[in-house]
């Protein structure tokens, strides 16, 4: 048994060490794609933060579309103004769309529709933006270069969206524009973080076709239907949404590893994984050729897949999942009756084996859960990070891992008064209860429980088989485990052990040789030892900066300093002192609870709002400029609801009384109101960046310290309000 168990662990290993991307190539034939070439494009879009309205996206924009019409692409550039609600308020900006079409040969293969590629080549305003979505814009383009050397049939179009950032507003205005009626499909790429391989996250309906050719297309096909479960059931949301809620099919693929580079300084250059950067080319490239000359419109359902050793997909319809489900389960209920009725089972044992080994999975959660609980509890600097994300997250994924293991040795140790038949019985039907459940509602994620099931029924007659469920896992579990600790963070790496614990229970056969529990007193101390190791290493240094921000906020009332972070902390304090007060501001303040304290006024650059007329009838109209200062990324406008009926911008209707506008363009707007009501609004300005004067009250950061990332909560900024009334 040692031995089998030797060959389980290798094959997880192997598992674990498939799921990476693969090697960057400086250089390649024609056809194909080279990291190295993509970098040079990369190298001129990743200069500097390139946001919305920016002159640094304008810089950008201009590289594109000259590169593309270089490369032989009929280029075009749609610019649109586009208001987008969200959460109460309307995001407002000009989005200026690249869009570069290279012509097939065969347009009428899929009825004139196109495949469409997507990427945004704006960034957020607090990093540079190599990697999101720096790394896909240089991808495209060196795709683009690729498919010029080998047209396909159908055309193919090369989308670049602005404002994506700023919540889509790019592909909210192409959309509204073209519609997706010529889309036959749409291949989204994006990233959340510096590296990793490239994950295919999510697709849609009637997805076999595009499951397959991902298959077919991409030497390393890392995708799993039980991961587009998941986040179609999440708020989430990127370029794709939009197209997939206009009705268009597709792919969603990103790089997802290293988020504490994401939306910050560090997404540059420096620290993009060029592995990463050759995945999306090798997958993009090997999408185009393989639905470039295939009918778009064809369906064919939707399908259940997964990868093997990052290497294989395997895909097949969800119709033939469920078909799989019922026999295996029928197969084995039918084992089970004849194992008792034979008197190899008893039902006392097998419900026991199956209640040990469910306890062993709550267990097991609820464990790392509180483990990790009393870990933030000793160390709530780990709160400063992204999704509180350690730096050195290893020794907690290892402590985690062998913390299951070590549940799975106690859970193996109560077993081991049942036979090793009823203990084989036991973890079966649990899975299999598993697979119906997920079958019913949540049918991507039956292949998790369908093969290890279906593999698990013939040792039900031979104890040389046990292994087998044990090996289909080791196959199939630890690079989503893994992927799952990466997506949610280690506060909720409880959910990844569970999914492993789920897995590691078709261990059980083979754990019930261990006769003592000095085997599960030893792996908890190690699992105890790496944890402590890394809770002690969790000190933020020069090589481990901790995040922190200040707001320098000029109001009407007066200035004061804000922060998000959780406690003042050497840099922050020497404006906010030991003990700010704690206050929350409505918006468009930074959200939660904020440290405040007064600050001397700066007298800096505020944005106005101009009235340009009036009519007072049966309703009062009011029409204004507002103009921002030019230091602006964003800039709030919020109206008193009183005597409020209505507002547009030009012939476009702006629902409710807060605006967010984009860039640094004044806006025209009008507002109906009640007959004779005053209209009061309120201008406020957000800069990126403490500007220098209120830098200066601060002093320089420490070196142990690096701004906030854009997203986790309020990053280093200048916010200007003014009021007015009309």
């Amino acid at each position: 048994m040692s031995a089998l168990l030797m060959v389980v662990a290798g094959i997880g290993a192997l598992a674990v060490l498939a799921f990476r991307p693969p090697e960057p190539v400086a250089d390649a034939p024609p056809g194909e794609f080279a990291a190295g070439r993509a970098e040079q494009h990369l190298t001129a879009i990743a200069q500097r933060p390139h946001p919305i309205g920016s002159a640094d996206n304008d810089r950008v924009r201009d590289y594109l579309v000259t590169t593309a019409r270089a490369l032989g692409a009929e280029v075009t550039v749609e610019s649109d103004d586009v208001v987008v609600p969200w959460r109460g308020v309307a995001r407002v900006a000009t989005a200026h769309n690249v869009v570069a079409r290279v012509r097939g040969t065969d347009p009428a293969l899929s009825g004139g529709k196109a495949l469409l590629l997507v990427a945004h080549y704006d960034s957020v305003p607090t990093g540079p933006g190599a990697a999101d979505d720096g790394a896909a814009v240089a991808a495209m383009l060196e795709t683009l270069r690729a498919v010029r050397t080998g047209a396909v049939g159908n055309d193919v179009v090369f989308l670049f969206t602005d404002g994506e950032e700023a919540g889509t507003l790019g592909a909210e205005a192409y959309v509204r524009r073209n519609g997706v009626d010529g889309v036959g499909a749409v291949l989204n790429w994006e990233a959340r973080g510096s590296g990793g391989p490239v994950w295919m996250f999510q697709t849609g309906a009637d997805n076999a076709p595009f499951v397959s050719a991902f298959g077919a297309a991409s030497s390393r096909p890392i995708a799993n239907s039980f991961a587009y479960e998941v986040y179609r059931r999440m708020p989430n949301y990127s370029d794709f949404t939009v197209f997939q809620e206009a009705g268009a099919r597709g792919l969603n693929s990103a790089f997802i590893e290293h988020v504490r580079d994401y939306h910050s300084p560090y997404d540059d250059l420096e620290r993009l994984d060029r592995g990463s950067l050759q995945h999306h080319g090798e997958t993009m490239v090997g999408l185009v050729r393989a639905l470039g000359d295939r009918d778009l419109r064809a369906g064919g359902g939707d399908a259940v897949y997964f990868d093997l050793f990052s290497r294989l997909l395997v895909h097949y319809p969800t119709w033939l999942a469920v078909v799989l489900a019922a026999v295996t389960v029928a197969v084995l209920v039918s084992l089970l009756v004849l194992g008792v009725r034979s008197g190899r089972l008893r039902w006392r044992g097998v419900v026991a084996v199956a209640g040990v080994a469910v306890g062993a999975v709550v267990v097991a959660g609820a464990v790392s859960f509180g483990v990790w609980t009393l870990v933030a509890a000793v160390r709530p600097g780990l709160g400063f990070l992204a999704l509180s994300e350690p730096y050195e997250r290893g020794w907690f994924v290892a402590g985690f891992c062998v913390l299951g293991v070590a549940v799975l040795l106690a859970a193996a140790r109560v077993v081991r008064r049942w036979s090793s038949s009823d203990v084989v019985a036991g973890v079966l039907v649990v899975t299999a209860v598993l697979l119906v459940a997920a079958t019913v509602a949540v049918p991507g994620a039956g292949f998790l429980f369908q093969w290890t099931l279906l593999f698990g029924l013939p040792a039900l007659w031979t104890t040389r088989a046990v292994f087998l469920p044990a090996l289909v896992a080791a196959a199939i579990f630890p690079p989503l485990v893994g992927t799952m600790m990466v997506a949610l963070g280690m506060p909720l790496s409880a959910v990844a052990v569970v999914f492993a614990v789920l897995a590691g229970i078709l261990l059980l056969p083979l754990l019930t040789t261990f006769r003592s529990w000095t085997p599960t007193v030893v792996v908890t101390a190690v699992a105890v030892g790496l944890i402590t190791a890394g809770t002690v290493r969790a000190d933020f240094d020069p090589d481990h900066p901790r995040p922190n921000a200040l707001v320098y906020l000029q109001d009407t009332g007066g200035a004061s300093w804000l922060s998000a972070d959780p406690e003042p902390d050497e840099w922050t304090s020497r404006v906010l002192g030991e003990n700010p007060e704690r206050v929350t501001l409505p918006y468009p303040m930074p959200t939660g609870t904020l440290m405040r304290a007064a600050a001397p006024a700066l007298n800096l650059p505020a944005p106005t709002a101009t009235p340009l007329g009036s009519a007072d009838a049966a309703v009062r109209t009011v029409t204004f400029r507002v103009t921002p200062t030019a230091r602006a990324w964003r800039t709030h406008v919020t109206l008193s609801d009183q005597g409020l009926r209505a507002c547009r911008l030009g012939a476009t209707d702006l629902p409710g009384s807060a605006f967010e506008l984009y860039g640094p363009s004044s806006r025209e707007i009008t507002c109906d109101l009640a007959p004779g009501a005053p209209l009061e609004l309120t201008v406020t300005d957000h800069w990126p960046g403490l500007p220098a004067e209120a830098a200066s009250l601060v002093g320089p950061r420490p070196p142990d310290t690096m701004p906030v990332q854009s997203g986790s909560r309020a990053y280093d900024a200048a916010v200007v309000r003014a009021a007015f009334r009309f």
